[in-house]
């Protein structure tokens, strides 16, 4: 997934022909191809790098389902996220298939919200690593003040913070923290890509994800070093942020 501007295919009867739709979807960094049939949407697929396929489930001219499994078992084609859209609530039948959608979003949605939940999905979607349990915390700047949390964990591609702050994903920060058997910290900036509610029932504490972007200096080195090292010890766990 790029970091700027996510490339959709959408499949729908619906043409987007007015360019005040496409400028909205611009405006939010999205850039719209469009098919209205499975060949259509595999040869777009063929030419192009598409970021996700989005479906309009209700499109009643085509097989949603089964244009997802054919996706789905493709080796060119499998690790491309797929949306259903529509407007009622998730069938039966689509929370049972598999392989199916790794979306649901029911319909209409602010198109801001659309494109959040677009991105959530691909963030997850490429971030699973190995991540270690770090009793550590971190500091970073937000809205000119300095925070420092705890972390809960982390991999060589973004951690997990404790924190009751609402920070917005999509925001930058700096972050610096220390690693055992290190005397200079670790400096990189990152964005905030979740936030994670608290819930009693499973002791998940309040948190944001963060992501990665560029490490300062031989940080990125070090940290791996350190991810690899703690990872002997630890069982190996999918992280996604």
């Amino acid at each position: 997934m790029s970091q700027g501007t996510l490339k959709i295919l959408f499949i729908d009867e619906k043409q987007m022909t007015s360019d005040l739709e496409k400028a909205g979807y611009r405006k939010v960094g999205a850039h719209i191809i469009q098919a209205t049939n499975f060949a259509q949407a595999k040869d777009l697929v063929r030419k192009d790098t598409v970021d996700v396929i989005v479906i309009n489930y209700d499109y009643k001219d085509i097989d949603a389902l089964g244009i997802c499994e054919a996706f789905k078992r493709q080796d060119e084609t499998s690790a491309i996220p797929i949306i259903f859209t529509s407007v009622q609530a998730l069938p039966k039948r689509v929370a049972q298939r598999i392989p199916g959608p790794d979306l649901f979003i029911e319909t209409p949605v602010p198109r801001e919200y659309f494109i959040e939940q677009i991105r959530n999905l691909l963030a997850e979607k490429i971030r699973g690593t190995e991540r270690v349990e770090h009793e550590g915390s971190v500091s970073f700047e937000y809205k000119n003040k300095t925070y420092e949390c705890s972390i809960q964990d982390m991999s060589k591609s973004g951690l997990l913070v404790t924190t009751d702050l609402l920070i917005e994903p999509g925001t930058k920060v700096s972050l610096s923290f220390s690693l055992p058997g290190y005397k200079k910290p670790i400096k990189v900036e990152g964005e905030v890509v979740r936030h994670i509610a608290a819930d009693s029932r499973r002791e998940t504490k309040a948190g944001i994800g963060i992501r990665f972007d560029e490490f300062n200096g031989d940080s990125l080195k070090r940290l791996e070093k350190y991810i690899a090292k703690s990872q002997n010890d630890d069982p190996k766990l999918v992280y996604y942020l």
